[in-house]
């Protein structure tokens, strides 16, 4: 992806100000200049959501008011786990939700390793991810793929593996690049995938010496650093992404946290421009 992005062109996601209420997020968004949002609809982890959307058509008219107020789209929701646990029936209705708002795509993960110990077969979570994919389908949305050291699909190779396994046309690989860069992966990895099996692209920067397996999933929801601030070659990444990749910025800043929606959005969409000036002056 050699061209300029602007933020225009970039989705925020929700992880980068925590779970707030979905309309502070679009609005905080817009004002700042993001084209797009991230918005949760089902829980990655045990904590339930604070500000549930699905089932809630009062909710669902306020956030499309919204969207449509503010001249900004919903590009992705999370987060859909495959797990021993899955029921597609389960995920139908946030699917539906998903459809309504016009997100084009849903990301799904693995099982949490971390206390955990009971995880699906290969066999097994080939034939629920295509059976996701199917579903998803149905409503138009392209499933994305995230890899994390600390869930049972760790890494891009293995998430790859999955979705050519599975076969299904609408799948394709979530490229964060804090995951990548603690698994190992490469520019030249990323460069090497074929383009219609990279769904998007989430974007943030890290520090270089990893934190410990347990520690990991605290780094990733909590403790990035913005574009530019670390040590993972980002500018790399960015160009050996296919053109028109979707970017989204997902910088959850451990010293902002306590900071109002509206100054941390602000925060991410001023060091994302700085960055993106800056990569198209290389």
């Amino acid at each position: 992806m050699k061209s300029q992005a602007t933020l225009s062109q970039v989705s925020i996601a929700n992880l980068t100000v925590g779970r707030v209420d979905p309309v502070e997020l679009i609005e905080g968004a817009a004002a700042s200049g993001f084209g797009a949002v991230g918005l949760l609809l089902m829980s990655a982890t045990a904590q339930p959501l604070q500000h549930e959307i699905v089932g809630r058509p009062e909710v669902i008219r306020k956030v499309k008011s919204a969207l449509k107020a503010h001249n900004i789209r919903v590009f992705d929701v999370e987060a859909f786990i495959l797990s021993p646990v899955t029921n597609l029936e389960r995920f139908r209705p946030a699917l539906e939700v998903a459809a309504e708002l016009g997100a084009t795509h849903i990301s799904s993960i693995g099982t949490e390793v971390i206390g955990n110990g009971a995880f699906l077969e290969p066999a097994q979570r080939i034939d629920l991810f295509g059976r996701l994919c199917d579903e998803a389908a149905r409503f138009g949305l392209h499933v994305g793929v995230e890899f994390m050291l600390y869930r049972d699909i760790r890494t891009w190779r293995d998430a790859l593996d999955l979705i050519e396994a599975a076969g299904r046309p609408n799948a394709g690989l979530i490229i964060d690049t804090l995951h990548l860069y603690r698994g190992g992966g490469t520019p030249k990895d990323v460069a090497g995938v074929s383009a219609n099996r990279i769904a998007y692209a989430q974007l943030s920067d890290a520090v270089q010496t990893s934190p410990e397996l347990k520690d990991l999933p605290t780094e990733a929801r909590g403790s990035r650093l913005h574009l530019g601030e670390g040590s993972i070659p980002l500018h790399e990444l960015v160009d050996a992404l296919p053109e028109a990749t979707q970017l989204v910025i997902e910088t959850p800043i451990a010293a902002e946290a306590n900071w109002s929606t509206t100054r941390r959005i602000h925060s991410a969409a001023d060091a994302s421009r700085g960055f993106f000036e800056r990569h198209a002056a290389r």
